[in-house]
C-alpha cells in the first residue's frame, strides 16, 4: 500500500502497487480527495473491476 485511510491524494497519485506473475503494476487515483477506506489487504487476490479503495 502506498496510502492509508485519511491520506490526501491527487488525481494520478499511486495509491497501491499490485503484483501479478512477478510483475508490478501501479494503481493510480482517478480523482483527488481523501482515502476513505481500503477494501483490500496485502496478499488478497483481486479481479478486474474490483473496488480497491474509496476516495471521497
Amino acid at each position: 500500500m502506498r496510502c492509508k485511510v485519511g491520506d490526501a491524494v491527487n488525481e494520478g497519485d499511486t495509491v497501491l502497487v499490485m503484483e501479478s506473475m512477478k510483475m508490478e503494476s501501479e494503481v493510480k487515483a482517478h480523482q483527488a480527495g481523501t482515502i476513505q477506506s481500503i477494501l483490500v489487504k496485502e496478499g488478497d487476490n483481486v479481479q478486474t473491476g474490483d473496488q480497491l479503495v474509496t476516495i471521497g
